[in-house]
Parts: C-alpha cells; structure tokens; sequence
C-alpha cells in the first residue's frame, strides 16, 4: 500500500478549517480522559472494591494493556479527518500528545518524602497511588511516541523540502529559535523514558547516581521535576499553539502538590 499522506496546498479558509479540528482533537483528547476518571470512580463505587489492593487496575499485563488502548485511541484521535494532508497528521500527533501532559502531571507522585501519598487522580478515581505510579510512567511513553512521531514526520518533511538559499528546508529551519526549541523538547522528552524511576541496586541510573535509596530517590526527583520543566519551557515557546497546555500542566502541577501536602 502507498503512503497515503502527501504534502497538500491549502487555501486560508481551509488553514482555519485545519487550526478548528486540531483545536477540536485537543478537547476530544482532554475530555475523553475526564470520561474515563469519571467511569472508574463510577465502577468503583458500583463494585465497592478496596482501594488498598489497587482496585480493577492492578497487574503488569492491565497496565500495559490499558496504556496500549489509550495510545491507539489517541493516534486514533491524530488520524481522524487528516484526510491525505500529511502537515494535518504531523500538527495532530503533536497537539494530541501534548494535550495529556496535565493528566500525566495529575496521576504523578507529588511528594518526594511519601511516594505514597495520593495524587488528584488517586484520589478522584480512589485508586491507591502505590498502583497508580506504573500508569504514570507507561502513560508518559504514549506522550513522548506521539511527541516522537509528530517530530520525526516534521524532519521528514524540511529535508524533502527545498530553499533557494539553503537547498533544502532544514538547514533553514534548525536555525530558527522555534525549531531549536522543539528538538530541546524532544531530547529532554527521551531523557523522561530513559531515566523512568529512582536509581536501584543495578543498571545505569546507579551509576549515576550515588548514595543510599532515600538519596537516590530524591535526585532522581529534583532530576525529573527538572527535565519536565525543561520540556514545559521548550515546548511553551515552540508553537504558540502549545502553550495552553503548558499552563495548565503548571495549574495540575500547583494542584497535585496542594493536593499531596493535604493529605499526608
């Protein structure tokens, strides 16, 4: 089968038509997770089940068998009325990603002394956060694909593009702060995945980081609150389009701390 995608000329009303649905996949993506809290919260309640034992969301195959739908659902989201416009499937697998990242910031664990202590969605869906951290680090592999894609198929297209004074499109374009700025949030974006969680006894994040487990913990923390500030910064003043959800990354952040310091 042919690659489906080509690289389309659009008239300004179907330039704002484009902007419309990738506003729009945005809100379906946001909302659909607040559909889901709200359906977990419901069949917990239904059930009555323990939040001690992690409820309906337990096991190693359930988490990745959970994080896997919502990543065919969100590149089902990227995919849906792109039609053959490949620019329309490279902004939508950018924009979705990044409009889960207040969600990602919401299931996280807030407080460094109690990695235990219970998130805003820990404590909506009654979830203990014991079970719920799994999800936040398989969840932020979906982001960081979706983010990978939407940055591989721009680089796809600079270098099949030509410039009358650089030859083709990326040598121009990597020049420019905007672009500079995506790859920095690109790379600080595969750090995340690659530095997942505290250093343990073995593997190369013990290398790394010295000490006893509380103190490997915490740099491991300050090293990931970091690296997400970094990516918020980055992605902020790379497309105007970003910064929405960058703001409400920091308004989840805010909360989930709030949230975490209450509850101890």
């Amino acid at each position: 089968m042919s690659w489906p995608y080509h690289f389309v000329s659009l008239s300004e009303i179907d330039q704002v038509h484009r902007r419309d649905l990738l506003d729009l996949r945005g809100y379906y993506a946001q909302w659909s997770a607040i559909i889901v809290i709200v359906a977990i919260r419901i069949l917990r309640f239904a059930t009555r089940s323990s939040v001690k034992h992690g409820g309906p969301v337990s096991g190693k195959n359930r988490q990745y068998l959970v994080c896997g739908l919502w990543l065919l659902w969100l590149l089902g989201l990227s995919i849906w009325n792109s039609g053959d416009d490949y620019l329309h499937l490279t902004k939508a697998l950018g924009r979705v990603g990044l409009s889960q990242l207040p969600l990602q910031v919401l299931m996280s664990p807030a407080n460094i002394s109690q990695p235990a202590a219970s998130s805003v969605l820990s404590v909506l869906t009654g979830i203990s956060q014991r079970a719920l951290t799994p999800y936040h680090r398989l969840f932020g592999r979906a982001i960081v694909s979706l983010l990978l894609a939407h940055a591989a198929l721009y680089t796809l297209f600079f270098v099949q593009s030509s410039h009358p004074e650089f030859g083709i499109l990326l040598f121009k374009r990597v020049q420019d702060l905007d672009v500079q700025c995506g790859l920095v949030a690109i790379f600080t974006a595969v750090l995340l995945v690659l530095f997942v969680r505290p250093a343990s006894q073995n593997g190369l994040q013990s290398l790394l980081l010295q000490g006893t487990i509380q103190e490997r913990r915490k740099m491991f923390y300050f090293g990931h609150v970091s690296l997400v500030i970094l990516l918020c910064v980055a992605a902020y003043s790379h497309v105007k389009q970003a910064q929405k959800y960058i703001l409400q990354t920091l308004a989840a952040s805010v909360l989930n701390w709030v949230c975490s310091r209450l509850l101890c």
